[in-house]
């Protein structure tokens, strides 16, 4: 999780989404699961690849309905303009 973040404040969005991916990848059950998640979703609208953001960010709200993250995916499902 600190590589993705490391890597998207240098600006590398694609390898920080990634990061993000194998964080989550590695503990999906994990405390920093849904942030993971969270985080791979946003990157994922920033890369231009809206139907796969939406997707990832939905999931943040299905897998972890209480996690604080899920406000967050909900805010950027909007501003992405997802259904």
């Amino acid at each position: 999780l600190g590589r993705g973040k490391a890597l998207e404040a240098s600006g590398e969005i694609t390898r920080a989404a990634r990061a993000y991916l194998a964080a989550f990848s590695a503990a999906p059950d994990g405390p920093a699961a849904p942030e993971a998640l969270y985080n791979l979703g946003r990157g994922l609208g920033q890369l231009g690849q809206g139907p796969e953001a939406c997707t990832t960010l939905q999931e943040v709200g299905n897998r972890f309905p209480s996690a604080p993250e899920v406000q967050s995916a909900q805010a950027e499902r909007a501003r992405l303009g997802c259904s």
